[in-house]
């Protein structure tokens, strides 16, 4: 019983429920020296219970992945009638036929319990011989039940915590209206980028783009219809965009878009390629009870130099947008004389 208790204390220390959870039924294997022992999953709204994790070591065979009907089983009855070690199975409960199918003679179980009371499963061995099983078993039965659940708790926790962290994750990164990227995620993704392009030879485009006259929807139409504007736009750049490239809204009207840049020739990709943007802005879009007919943002490109720092590539973007955006606004102006 010592060694027992010995490799008992070991297991704990295991990082996940399965590792513990065959830790802990080989000892209970070794210390009643039944046949099988197992672990189960109960599924009460349906009426079934699984068997999760099995050691089998002589005639009977319990096997991991076998479902069975809840009703059926010597688990249910134990647990019914606060009887946890029996070797007379057939005896006791003749009516399961399951039981009697797979020949089983002694049993013992316990409920794994959490502790709002739900009852998540059982830990469990039998045999086809009639065997006496020790009040030690019985003790060391019941404190593996107890240590079952502590490990089940402690993993939903954890995953708990790590979904909460995910989430926690998504808000610091993601701009709330458009779902898109905020900017401290822009500024971590696109060093990325550049780390690899280096390493790969890569080349790198930054575009910057701003909706022109965006206020004067909002003045004109509301908040609301700038909103649903905003989000056109980002739905439109989202469907423009080939799955690589990366889409972050880092203010009122401003995006930026950053991918790799494909194309022998440099330039003229770029140049392409800041058309297709700019034309991803223009066309009718709903919002709210009229169709604003828009004319397209203002977009500069900008392919990263060897070694340049992300900072000086955002930048060089955003000037070439003001360049756009200075040239647009000169070229409305003569076309109004």
């Amino acid at each position: 019983m010592d060694n027992i208790l010995n490799e008992l204390t070991q297991s704990i220390g295991e990082d996940s429920l399965e590792q513990q959870v065959r830790a802990l039924i080989q000892l209970l294997q070794q210390s009643t020296g039944l046949e099988s022992a197992y672990f189960t999953r109960i599924d009460l709204s349906k009426g079934l219970q699984h068997i999760m994790y099995s050691l089998n070591t002589g005639q009977l065979q319990l096997t991991e992945g076998l479902t069975v009907d809840w009703n059926d089983t010597l688990c249910k009855r134990a647990l019914e009638q606060n009887q946890f070690v029996t070797n007379d199975v057939a005896v006791r409960w003749g009516d399961s036929a399951a039981a009697a199918q797979l020949g089983i003679n002694t049993y013992v179980s316990a409920p794994v319990q959490l502790s709002d009371g739900m009852l998540y499963g059982t830990v469990c061995a039998a045999s086809t011989e009639k065997t006496v099983v020790s009040a030690g078993s019985a003790t060391l039965l019941q404190l593996i039940s107890r240590l079952i659940a502590m490990q089940v708790e402690r993993e939903q926790l954890l995953q708990q915590l790590e979904q909460e962290n995910r989430q926690f994750r998504n808000v610091a990164l993601t701009d709330p209206l458009t779902g898109l990227g905020n900017r401290r995620a822009l500024e971590q993704e696109l060093q990325r980028t550049i780390a690899n392009s280096q390493r790969n030879g890569s080349a790198v485009f930054v575009a910057y783009i701003d909706l022109d006259n965006f206020k004067l929807i909002n003045d004109q139409y509301g908040h609301d219809a700038g909103d649903r504007f905003l989000l056109a736009i980002s739905t439109k750049l989202k469907n423009d965009r080939r799955e690589g490239d990366f889409i972050a809204r880092i203010g009122g009207d401003e995006f930026v878009i950053f991918g790799l840049l494909t194309g022998n020739n440099t330039a003229q990709a770029a140049k392409k390629l800041r058309q297709q943007i700019f034309d991803s802005t223009c066309g009718s879009f709903d919002i709210t009870d009229t169709v604003l007919h828009y004319g397209g943002a203002s977009v500069g490109l900008a392919v990263a130099e060897a070694a340049e720092p992300a900072s000086s590539l955002l930048k060089r973007a955003d000037s070439e947008m003001y360049q756009q955006k200075k040239q647009r606004a000169a070229s409305r102006n003569t076309a109004k004389r």
